[in-house]
């Protein structure tokens, strides 16, 4: 059978949709991976002569036995901007790494590494060899969130909401990485940032205080 497509997000990319590919650890270091696929405006202009639903359905027929094949779930939202979701769970990174169809194929290599409670997840490089391959679409880069239950003590991520570390990931830029490195051993505190933010804002007003105080002393003496 026809090798399944490497990322198929990548369809959607490039015949006008919009995707969001999010990576969720979850505490027992499973993993949940996700895509919303959404159309853009541009895209169906072009399918005038149908609904949005029709052209999102269009796409999950196209590819439902690869889908199938692979143990994917697959949904169409209705409504006014209707969305498919397509998602798996798997039992750990590994099985992750080696077995997600949506996300891996367009890399030298995701490693997984492990120090005793420390844990890297990073992407090694574009994969140049495949750049001819008629199965793979030209995808010029991929927004990824990853969503970690664990205090995460390096990244390269360019923006960080609370636990969920979102990436830019320029496909042509070989050089680029995606990196996260976590503590299994410290839970996510989203009060961390409060606490600190406040400790920090009391020892201001402390030195303000004392400066304050040492100011008006030096004036009382003259």
């Amino acid at each position: 059978m026809k090798k399944i497509v490497i990322l198929i997000i990548a369809l959607f990319l490039v015949t006008g949709c919009s995707v969001k590919y999010n990576i969720v650890i979850n505490e027992d270091l499973s993993i949940n991976e996700e895509a919303k696929i959404s159309g853009t405006e541009e895209l169906y202009k072009t399918y005038y002569k149908t609904t949005k639903k029709h052209v999102l359905k269009g796409f999950i027929d196209l590819y439902k036995n690869s889908l199938e094949e692979n143990e994917y779930q697959y949904e169409l939202v209705e409504g006014k901007d209707p969305y498919v979701i397509v998602n798996k769970k798997y039992n750990s990174v590994e099985d992750y790494i080696n077995n997600s169809k949506l996300f891996n194929g367009y890399f030298n290599e995701i490693k997984y590494t492990e120090d005793g409670n420390m844990k890297k997840i990073e992407t090694i490089g574009f994969n140049p060899n495949d750049v001819d391959n008629p199965d793979r679409f030209d995808v010029k880069a991929i927004e990824i969130t990853i969503t970690c239950p664990y205090e995460v003590k390096n990244h390269n991520a360019r923006y960080v909401n609370k636990n969920t570390n979102t990436y830019y990931y320029d496909l042509n830029e070989k050089n680029n990485k995606i990196l996260l490195e976590y503590d299994i051993s410290s839970k996510f505190n989203p009060k961390g940032d409060l606490i600190k933010t406040l400790i920090m804002t009391l020892i201001a007003v402390v030195i303000f205080w004392i400066v304050i105080i040492v100011i008006t002393k030096k004036n009382k003496k003259k």
